[in-house]
């Protein structure tokens, strides 16, 4: 591929291959930028009103307060303008962590490394010193390079995007009095939802009444076994999220056992929401690989310290 790109480039005016480099320079210097200094994924905005304070203690309360606090009625529920009314509120039950990159992101994101740039170096080195035809050899290799890189990426974006839509959750819950199903990003805090064994719980919740439940909280506490629960009130305030055992969170998983759950919490207000935040505020570090690529660009020679000793 090289030879035919350099027959090519031969061929080629002077006049054309020293405009097109010119232009080649300057969008691979565009995307470098962009992808290493410029480019930061921004988390999305999610409402952050709650209906009451995120630090309830909902373990200790009883099962009445808990209903009185979030203004629900066991055995009707919420009513559905109710509902409606809360979901512009607090907004859908779903995580935000990082927004959808653009196309521009995913191009951009190619030429993040060192390497790159001492590509680049070498073209600006090449055309310098008069050597344009391999200065576009090495422009055009870098293109595609970052246009694999792009495709790669986008289908993964794609693909990932069509696995979510795939996997959305529904939930059984109690509104109006009538038992109905509905997308669990519709939940909101005062819902009463029905759950049995093999169900994946999409909110954080209180537990009204329940039948031999077990859940695994593993994803969350990292706690290997099933959980026993309970309805009753706890004592202790302190108590960490393995031992509220009248509480269940999202994305855990009823592996035994039925119940009815009072809606504490959903999307970014839950546990794993909370989680997801502080996963989403840490620096995103790059791979060892690209790493140990950067490691081996700070030691390679610039092409312009060797272009001015020859």
């Amino acid at each position: 591929m090289f030879e035919q790109i350099k027959t090519l480039s031969l061929a080629m005016p002077a006049s054309v291959g020293w405009l097109l480099l010119l232009v080649s320079f300057a969008l691979l210097l565009v995307g470098f930028l962009l992808g290493r200094y410029f480019y930061r994924p921004q988390p999305i905005a999610n409402k952050s009103a709650v209906l009451v304070p995120e630090s309830m203690p909902w373990h200790l309360l009883s099962i009445s307060h808990a209903l009185e606090a979030l203004k629900s009625h066991h055995t009707v529920g919420l009513t559905e303008a109710e509902a409606n009314k809360r979901l512009l509120l607090v907004g859908v039950n779903r995580l935000h962590t990082e927004g959808q990159k653009s196309l521009l992101a995913l191009f951009s994101a190619q030429f993040k490394s060192l390497l790159i740039l001492i590509l680049i170096l070498a073209a600006v080195v090449a055309a310098a010193i008069g050597d344009i035809k391999d200065g576009l050899v090495i422009v055009v290799v870098v293109l595609i390079n970052a246009c694999l890189g792009f495709y790669q990426e986008f289908q993964a974006e794609h693909s990932l995007a069509t696995l979510k839509k795939m996997l959305e959750l529904k939930a059984k819950l109690r509104r109006d009095g009538c038992v109905k199903q509905v997308a669990a990003e519709d939940l909101v805090p005062g819902d009463i939802i029905l759950v049995e064994a093999g169900d994946k719980l999409p909110a954080d919740g209180r537990i009204l009444t329940e039948r031999a439940l077990e859940v695994d909280e593993s994803s969350l506490t990292g706690e290997s076994l099933p959980v026993t629960k309970q309805s009753t009130p706890l004592a202790h305030v302190m108590l960490p999220l393995a031992e509220r055992c009248n509480m269940v969170y999202m994305n855990t998983t009823v592996t035994a056992g039925h119940a009815e759950i009072l809606v504490t919490a959903t999307g970014d207000h839950t546990e794993i929401g909370c989680l997801a935040r502080l996963l989403a505020q840490a620096q995103e570090s790059d791979t060892p690989l690209q790493q140990q690529l950067d490691s081996l660009a700070k030691k390679t020679p610039s092409p312009c310290c060797v272009g001015s000793c020859q």
